[in-house]
């Protein structure tokens, strides 16, 4: 049994397919293949039902597999521990980000991790929170920055700081009237959300839960967007209003801060989270992202954030 032929058995375990399972090994279908097979004989059982598409694991192939994404995970530790002792860190780190925080907090602190870890190599993937960590749970991904806190057995988060919502209306909004709106003003109909899937749907909506479940929902509250940028274009152009994350409101223009109103209490914040799987091989990595992530906060948020 080596390595490189349990690597091979949880790519396909993974992906389902041998095509998409060598590819994401950098591998030969025909390599891969041999490897798992000389695998099953060692050990002298099927590991994967190969009749069915996607392929899956067969009863026995699911708990060898549990005990081998343990086994793989620990040894991945061990190496990369020896090599950022000897060499500091250095390497790829995988890191997924959800939609509504990425382009507000990733190039806060791009620049100055490249310049204090020119070693390493930080590779990030936009993700909603659930293939955050779905991410996660099966090692494509080292970290993730999210906006819900969630199980502990699975994983380890570090609370990094807790950002205020503001109420981002069109115009003509009668609630731009007020230099602070309550909740209860706003009327469900005008309310623009991004679609199924993202976490900042699910807290806006929370937030308005009383509400909702006594209302009509209009179509506007499906609309399918992903993008809180085009939320505001629509808010500013059309009717309506949103709920912006405080960080998303910074490279707003003067124009559009006017149409900013911040809530009356109790007011409406998110926590940003940092979080990792509980076995990970790229601590030390992860927390020189973390230690990169409070430092650019500190220079653009208000110390009350700050966690």
């Amino acid at each position: 049994m080596t390595l490189t032929q349990i690597e091979y058995t949880l790519a396909l375990a993974r992906e389902g397919h041998f095509g998409r399972a060598a590819q994401a090994c950098c591998v030969s279908q025909p390599t891969l293949s041999a490897q798992i097979q000389k695998l099953e004989q060692e050990l002298g059982v099927t590991l994967f039902d190969r009749s069915r598409s996607p392929i899956a694991p067969t009863k026995i192939g699911h708990r060898v597999l549990e005990q081998a994404k343990r086994g793989y995970s620990e040894l991945k530790i061990i190496k990369e521990m020896v090599d950022e002792t000897l060499n500091g860190v250095q390497g790829a780190l995988e890191l997924g980000v959800i939609p509504t925080l990425c382009p507000y907090l990733v190039p806060l602190f791009l620049k100055s991790l490249n310049e204090h870890y020119p070693g390493l190599t930080l590779n990030v993937s936009e993700l909603t929170t659930q293939n955050c960590l779905e991410a996660l749970e099966n090692e494509q991904i080292d970290a993730a920055l999210i906006a819900t806190r969630e199980s502990r057995e699975k994983f380890v988060q570090n609370a990094l700081y807790e950002e205020e919502m503001l109420l981002f209306a069109n115009p003509d909004s009668p609630l731009l009237k007020s230099k602070k709106v309550s909740v209860r003003k706003i009327r469900i109909e005008d309310i623009w959300l991004l679609e199924e899937g993202h976490c900042l749907r699910d807290q806006v909506i929370k937030l308005c839960e009383l509400r909702l479940k006594s209302s009509n929902l209009p179509g506007n509250l499906n609309f399918r967007s992903g993008n809180l940028e085009s939320l505001r274009l629509l808010v500013r152009k059309d009717f309506g209003c949103t709920l912006l994350p405080w960080l998303s409101t910074l490279h707003l223009s003067p124009q559009e801060k006017q149409l900013l109103r911040s809530f009356s209490k109790p007011i409406p914040t998110r926590t940003l989270y940092l979080t990792q799987a509980r076995i990970n091989s790229k601590k030390n990595a992860v927390a020189a992202l973390k230690s990169e992530v409070l430092t650019a906060l500190a220079g653009v948020t208000p110390k009350a954030h700050h966690r």
